[in-house]
């Protein structure tokens, strides 16, 4: 729905001035309801644009931030990725990464609620209909049109997104974790 509303208004915007300097203005925040100045004649819209104030916009953290530094507060996954393992031996990179893992794990379920996308175990047989979606059924080999397939990997998908809200400052928005110390 967004896409096509903003095509929509990208287009309208493109060929008609009015449009584009109503759009100017709802961006801006200014009240475009009948009866308020802004849509009464195009004199008042050029003044209303001269006197606009530009909104305040709220600091945002990208989700992808989010989810990482929430996997580094519960997991320390960034800290065990960073980790030169070279010079552990396999039962210790073992030992360090179990837990990492299972915290990594409860924290995922928490925020995304993941689920295997696939009813079927891998090595099962599914119906595969021939407009399936490429984001949820991919052929590994030879497709050659079947209606059915085997089950190589089940897949995941997100049954909800519950990440946590960001307060804090644009300059912080990138912080993963915060530099922890103590006193000397």
């Amino acid at each position: 729905m967004r896409l096509g509303l903003a095509l929509r208004a990208f287009w309208k915007a493109m060929f008609d001035r009015q449009v584009a300097e109503r759009v100017a203005l709802a961006l801006d925040g200014v009240d475009l309801t009948p009866g308020s100045s802004a849509q009464s004649t195009p004199a008042a819209v050029e003044q209303a644009v001269a006197t606009a104030k530009p909104v305040r916009q709220e600091p945002v953290q990208s989700d992808a931030i989010a989810l990482l530094g929430a996997l580094q507060r519960d997991g320390r996954l960034v800290d065990l990725i960073h980790e030169n393992l070279d010079q552990y031996g396999d039962d210790q990179v073992g030992a360090a990464a179990r837990p990492c893992l299972k915290q990594c794990r409860q924290t995922l379920d928490r925020l995304l609620a993941i689920k295997p996308l696939a009813d079927a175990e891998n090595g099962g047989v599914i119906p595969v209909e021939a407009s399936a979606s490429s984001a949820r059924l991919r052929w590994v080999g030879e497709s050659s049109g079947a209606s059915q397939g085997k089950v190589v990997h089940s897949g995941w998908v997100a049954t909800q997104v519950q990440l946590p809200a960001w307060s804090g400052s644009s300059e912080d928005a990138l912080v993963i974790a915060p530099t922890q110390v103590e006193a000397p």
